[in-house]
């Protein structure tokens, strides 16, 4: 998502009779800010735009392009009257904003399904959509002629389509072609697609985003978060005389203060989607199914992988919390820590990378006892800090990572090739 300011004139969506000029100014990594120049409330006194504290579920305007815009959940954080002005100054905070539709609530059924772009994911799961063929001179070392081909039967059919419960998941190649002969430029990219039986409204597919987000965040051990989302709604389209229909492209925005900037040069996967692609399917279904019972250590996990420029005990206490969380949940019910850490790596012992043996149950459970509830570290003298602290988190931030590969379906046979192939270092 990319900074921009649109100027253009707002209205509520009973009164398009009353226009205010204002800015809309969208930060990316940061929020959205409506300025208007009056009262949209149309007051029949300016004071009363003062003294009422009044925000707004959705605002429509257009902007100088005549794009049709929605602002959902539109807060007033400031406003100013000069008594020897006639009108107010008036400032919303915006949390989503739509351009391309007017809808009227987040609840809406509006959408049929969306387009997500995500930067991890083209590295995660290569399109292949342009192939490079070369031809030698008879010398076999000079190239002759160097050919891109788009493969564009490929780009009409998805990577791979999964249906959850009648909502589709596929991954589609895109191709992208701009500038001209002189200087031409291709890019080759994986997008999300997310389809659904019926119109539904936005929050679920914010919801399956941020599912899938997560999913990609833990393949990746690194915040993947969408750069682009696109909705669709298909009754709102163009057909050319051949019967093709061209779609309105619907671009949401929303200020996401969490979201960091993918590098893909700093990355090592757990996997890529070619190590499981076999099973990717049932992976994709569980992970969707259950998202609500792994939600809050499926959270935990991502926070804890997230770069941080600075550790704490709290980084520690995030993950054994999660740890303890899984055990509990899906293993050995509830039990207490140590019964729950002992089993964990009794059962885990004969995943090669995690060297299990290397845990120090004692110092893990009195840490997690000095650092959750305060106690006088005298009795809790094997209490860690400092780098031991952050190598005990390392180790067990290992362990939670397996626990999840078992969740979403991995023998522990399977987490042994598996990692065998990663990229991912478990002893840094």
């Amino acid at each position: 998502m990319d900074d921009f300011e649109y100027k253009g004139y707002w209205y509520l969506p009973d009164c398009e009779d009353h226009q205010v000029a204002g800015i809309l100014t969208f930060k990316a990594n940061d929020s959205a800010i409506l300025e208007l120049i009056g009262d949209i409330d149309a007051h029949d006194e300016p004071l009363m735009a003062i003294f009422e504290q009044k925000s707004h579920t959705v605002i429509w305007g257009v902007n100088s392009d005549a794009k049709r815009i929605t602002l959902l959940n539109c807060h007033l954080i400031g406003k100013h009257l000069n008594l020897s002005c006639h009108f107010p100054i008036m400032r919303y905070s915006v949390q989503f904003v739509i351009t391309g539709k007017y809808v009227r609530s987040y609840d809406e059924l509006a959408f049929n399904s969306c387009h997500v772009k995500i930067p991890a994911l083209t590295q995660w799961c290569f399109p292949a959509a342009i192939q490079q063929t070369q031809l030698f001179k008879d010398d076999k070392t000079t190239i002759k002629r160097l050919s891109l081909i788009i493969d564009t039967e490929q780009i009409e059919h998805p990577i791979v389509s999964v249906d959850v419960e009648g909502t589709t998941i596929e991954l589609h190649r895109t191709v992208t072609y701009c500038g001209d002969l002189r200087c031409p430029k291709i890019e080759q990219s994986t997008s999300l697609v997310i389809k659904k039986p019926q119109k539904d409204h936005l929050g679920s597919f914010l919801h399956d985003i941020h599912v899938y987000e997560q999913f990609l965040s833990f393949a990746a051990l690194s915040d993947a978060s969408a750069s682009d989302i696109w909705l669709q709604d298909d009754d709102l389209y163009q057909e050319l005389n051949n019967g093709r229909k061209i779609y309105t492209k619907i671009q949401l925005h929303y200020g996401r203060k969490d979201r960091s900037k993918w590098n893909d040069k700093n990355v090592n996967f757990l996997f890529e989607y070619n190590a499981i692609k076999e099973n990717y399917p049932n992976i994709i279904k569980k992970w969707y199914l259950e998202s609500y019972d792994i939600a809050p250590i499926r959270t935990h996990l991502i926070e804890s992988i997230k770069q941080k420029n600075s550790f704490s005990s709290l980084d520690f206490l995030i993950v054994f919390q999660a740890i303890e969380g899984f055990a509990i949940r899906f293993l050995y019910g509830d039990k207490g820590p140590k019964v729950l850490l002992t089993s964990l790596i009794r059962d885990f012992n004969g995943i090669t990378k995690l060297k299990c043996d290397e845990i120090d149950i004692a110092a893990a459970i009195d840490s997690r006892n000095y650092y959750s509830h305060f106690m006088n570290k005298s009795k809790k003298p094997k209490t860690l800090d400092g780098a031991e602290l952050y190598y005990m988190t390392r180790k067990l931030r290992n362990l939670l990572i397996c626990c999840m590969l078992t969740f979403i379906g991995f023998s522990h046979e399977n987490i042994n090739k598996l990692l065998s192939k990663s990229t991912y270092n478990f002893s840094a």
